[in-house]
């Protein structure tokens, strides 16, 4: 998919007048494009503006998708005001009813189950355009500069971003609009829309600094939400320079299953090896916290655990031979008997035997002794010790018995008495094994 550049294609002629250019650039890139309609003044007048402005073979494209929270005792009315809406602009409409997940903060909660329903409903090569506005960018700075964020929090909201791991593309075209000019855009066209109860309920942050912070600020400083917005603009310029520039370091320190070799961080401060982390693991799609980074760091330069392993939600670290890797959860491991020629997917591997029915799949032995082809026998963890096996893989290993006898270990080692079983074994990328050539 095409991505699109707001800096070479820019959006607007004027305050919400936008650029033809920038409207064949997204309608032509996109199946369908689709708008995250809300009800509330400013996705309305995203939504409006849209259909005023783009052409009847661009409008057959456009879209509006509501999310049903259920948070609030009029949700069910916003979802009939919606629709309603969309009737009357003759735009498709599809709504989405959400449960939230229990977590602190309602408002994460909230976006959570809004982008996940974002996920379910488009295509990959759609675009989902959000009304987010000069406004919000200047509280989400403000919110995160309280709550102590680094240079990716600085630089705000992003214009343009993918949706989850897929090729979605999000945009949001009115960041730079001042939250004035949509509300003059809605009294000139007479529009109606939904007024959220809880924008005014101050026990959210953000509606604080909405309602009590950021009125007295710009009473000293008239023209603070555009300073804001453009000082966001200028550092998420130099972020992703900078991530650009790291990336290109990391590429030099990883090897070729994407571990970090960490001899290239030991000598160099704790402030160093942190950018450090916090770069390798940005380029893996995994953010974490300031805190966490620390413990990452101490874990992995400690010489306490030899097998240190860092959990995270949906994924894990862990050192082989100085090298870090990020890995996938664990899961449990796949037992099973093989009949011959028909292979068995396991969650991290396919395994599949040719030459005998009556071959099982079992657990990691203990104690097990392997005979090599020169008649000598090797205890199978020194054995595994020999060939570097990474110990994420150990227990995951294909160890194929005929009756109580141990045969194989995936095509990595076969008894010399079954010389007439084939073990074709395919490991899943996503879980590194690197290992030293076996004989």
């Amino acid at each position: 998919m095409v991505k699109l550049s707001v800096s070479t294609c820019p959006t607007f002629l004027s305050p919400l007048r936008f650029n033809p250019e920038w409207l064949d650039a997204v309608f032509s890139a996109a199946s369908k494009v689709w708008v995250g309609f809300s009800g509330g003044v400013d996705s309305h007048v995203l939504l409006h503006a849209l259909v005023d402005q783009a052409s009847d073979q661009q409008k057959l494209k456009l879209a509006a998708l509501h999310v049903h929270h259920g948070l609030s005792a009029n949700a069910d009315d916003w979802l009939l005001h919606c629709e309603s809406v969309c009737m009357a602009l003759e735009v498709t409409y599809v709504a989405k009813r959400v449960t939230l997940e229990a977590q602190a903060s309602i408002e994460d909660a909230a976006r959570n189950a809004r982008y996940q329903a974002f996920q379910n409903v488009v295509g990959e090569d759609d675009v989902v355009l959000l009304a987010h506005h000069a406004g919000d960018q200047m509280e989400t700075v403000l919110f995160r500069l309280l709550r102590g964020t680094g240079g990716k929090g600085l630089s705000g909201i992003p214009i343009e971003r993918r949706l989850g791991v897929s090729n979605t593309r999000i945009i949001r075209p009115l960041l730079s609009v001042p939250k004035n000019a949509i509300e003059d855009y809605a009294q000139r066209h007479q529009l109606v829309w939904i007024q959220d109860e809880s924008n005014l309920d101050e026990r959210f942050t953000r509606n604080f600094l909405r309602q009590r912070v950021i009125p007295i600020l710009q009473e000293r400083f008239p023209k603070m939400e555009q300073s804001i917005v453009s000082s966001s603009q200028r550092i998420a310029t130099d972020y992703a320079m900078l991530s650009q520039f790291a990336e290109q370091q990391l590429v030099a320190w990883c090897n070729a299953f994407g571990g970090l070799d960490l001899s290239y961080l030991i000598s160099k401060s704790t402030d160093e090896r942190l950018f450090w982390w916090r770069y390798f693991l940005l380029g893996k799609g995994v953010s974490l916290p300031q805190a966490q980074l620390d413990n990452v760091d101490a874990m992995f330069f400690s010489h306490e655990d030899k097998q240190p392993a860092f959990i995270f939600p949906f994924g894990r670290l862990m050192r082989h031979q100085n090298v870090v890797y990020l890995l996938p959860e664990e899961e449990e491991v796949t037992v099973s008997p093989l009949l011959s020629g028909v292979p068995l997917l396991r969650p991290f591997d396919e395994v599949c035997v040719i030459g005998s029915d009556d071959c099982v799949l079992k657990a990691r032995p203990n104690g097990e002794s392997l005979r090599m082809p020169s008649g000598n026998t090797r205890k199978l963890k020194k054995w595994l010790n020999d060939h570097s096996i990474p110990s994420w893989w150990r227990d995951h290993l294909p160890y194929l018995y005929h009756g109580d006898r141990l045969v194989a270990v995936g095509d990595l080692w076969r008894h010399p008495d079954y010389v007439h079983l084939t073990v074709r074994w395919k490991r899943n990328p996503r879980l590194p094994f690197p290992m030293v050539e076996h004989d």
